[in-house]
């Protein structure tokens, strides 16, 4: 390797722990996290009040969420099936010590034909005020949902000079959209994508040629990003 040869440098557009940082910062590439959104949570007493009575099953689809009911969890009336979307987030289920049913692959579509399987009625889906999917879409008619808001995404929009980044990873939708509020991409830059979701934004937002890993972990990702630069 010529010694003028400098590391591509990337953006993550989300924050990231110092842990994984300098985990990834050692993989041949000079990583910047610079989030352009920001989290909140709600406090459980605002939202328990909310808990139907009656429930069949809880839907999870961000890790966000299981984070939320973590304080709590030992208060709550635990249904016979927990649902998940992505393996992150069924792993800090499985955490809490909850048992974990698991769509055959991580998106809205896979989980809702399991529960048409298992025939269920009242579902109680945890997420945030931005839901990345409208789960009451793919429901139909025939099943009572209660979204409970446990968390809130705030968009944080600045602007940056994009052009120093030889790659910019989105890992969801709002950061898309709020990095697109001040910044755009030229055809210098290559944008990376955790998942389908977020890849969708990114066109809605004029973002053309985005690579997506198969699978939508992080590490996933990072390997997309290894192979598109070496």
């Amino acid at each position: 390797m010529m010694h003028n040869h400098r590391k591509p440098r990337i953006l993550f557009t989300t924050q990231l722990k110092k842990q994984r940082l300098a985990v990834l910062n050692s993989s041949g590439f000079s990583i910047e996290s610079i989030p352009f959104i920001n989290f909140e949570y709600v406090i459980p007493a605002m939202w328990m009040s909310q808990l139907p009575d009656e429930t069949d099953a809880w839907i999870f689809t961000s890790k966000k969420a299981v984070k939320a009911l973590n304080p709590v969890i030992d208060d709550l009336e635990i249904p016979k099936y927990i649902f998940a979307v992505g393996s992150k987030t069924a792993e800090r289920l499985e955490a809490l010590g909850l048992k974990v049913t698991i769509p055959d692959e991580f998106n809205a579509a896979s989980l809702v034909k399991k529960m048409s399987e298992l025939k269920l009625k009242n579902v109680t889906h945890f997420c945030g005020n931005l839901k990345a999917t409208d789960i009451s879409k793919l429901l139909g008619d025939d099943k009572n949902l209660t979204s409970i808001e446990v968390y809130r995404t705030k968009y944080a929009p600045h602007k940056l000079d994009v052009s120093k980044y030889e790659g910019v990873v989105f890992m969801s939708p709002s950061a898309v959209e709020s990095f697109s509020e001040k910044n755009s991409i030229n055809g210098d830059t290559q944008v990376f994508c955790i998942g389908p979701t977020t890849e969708e934004a990114a066109l809605e937002a004029g973002i053309k040629g985005c690579i997506t890993p198969e699978y939508s972990t992080l590490d996933s990702l990072m390997e997309s990003i290894q192979t598109h630069f070496n």
